[in-house]
């Protein structure tokens, strides 16, 4: 496994590889990972020649500066798991590379789907994402690039910003991994306590039940989320910040549901904010 810290170098070992046929898949990350992301550098392993991780804390998506001095690094750690993922390459730069001269004042946006879930909660979050990504898409001209559908809304976000501006990828969403109990998995985790990770269970048994009425053939969004609301409210520990029920692919309000539905909920334990969502079909 390679790692390097000049894009330039980056981008040297991509045109080698690609002179010889050979097909490059991309995850982007902040590091301090677990298996979800595995999860992504695998399935980029299933279908590419080749896949690089890139390893990056982005200071430019953080809106609380406290939440970005908190974020946890465990580099030597994220390596040894890339490594057993099977990554070619890991990208590892620091900020002056990544922004020569500080974070440049430039807002990138996507109309239509950045203004709810995080986009309203965190401003100038997505701002700084794409920003980060703009940088990275550059420097690693992949064939594919992953991302976990846990961050649903940055999903969506990436996948239209990568056809806004032309670049010649596809966005691939994964599916969220959790643990046995049924807890997205997120580098926010540790630092929840024991008793707090029994309680941030209930986002997805609230999300869970929601689904479960939908099946049945609930179609009234207000009520899903009532349902939702009910279940995080047996809780005195969790604080909501949004609880949604949106139309999956345009992240738009729905009088009624139809075809594809995301349920997303953000929440508060403590400090730790937490988010989670599930795409249903509705019949």
């Amino acid at each position: 496994m390679i790692v390097l810290k000049n894009p330039n170098e980056v981008r040297k070992t991509i045109r080698d590889w690609k002179s010889e046929g050979l097909s490059i898949g991309f995850a982007p990350t902040m590091g301090f990972l677990h298996e979800g992301h595995a999860a992504l550098f695998e399935r980029s392993v299933s279908e590419n020649d080749k896949t690089i991780v890139s390893i990056f804390v982005n200071p430019a998506q953080f809106n609380d500066p406290e939440d970005f001095a908190k974020y946890p690094v465990s580099t030597d750690r994220d390596l040894e798991l890339c490594k057993k993922s099977g990554v070619d390459l890991v990208y590892l730069p620091d900020a002056d590379t990544v922004y020569p001269g500080g974070v440049p004042d430039i807002e990138l946006r996507v109309p239509g789907l950045m203004k709810n879930l995080d986009a309203a909660t965190r401003p100038g979050h997505f701002e700084g994402v794409l920003l980060v990504l703009s940088r990275f898409f550059h420097a690693v001209e992949a064939d594919r690039s992953y991302f976990g559908k846990k961050d649903y809304q940055q999903y969506r976000i990436v996948k239209e910003f990568a056809k806004m501006l032309g670049f010649p990828m596809e966005i691939v969403g994964v599916d969220t991994i959790r643990s046995p109990k049924g807890l997205a998995l997120s580098s926010r985790n540790a630092r929840l306590s024991d008793s707090d990770k029994e309680e941030a269970l209930l986002i997805s048994r609230a999300l869970k039940l929601a689904e479960s009425l939908i099946l049945k053939g609930e179609k009234d969004p207000v009520e899903i989320k009532t349902v939702m609301q009910d279940v995080l409210d047996s809780s005195a520990s969790i604080r909501v910040d949004y609880l949604e029920v949106l139309d999956a692919t345009t992240l738009g309000e729905i009088p009624l549901l139809k075809g594809e539905v995301l349920l997303a909920i953000a929440a508060f334990l403590g400090p730790v904010r937490l988010i989670d969502n599930i795409t249903v079909q509705v019949s």
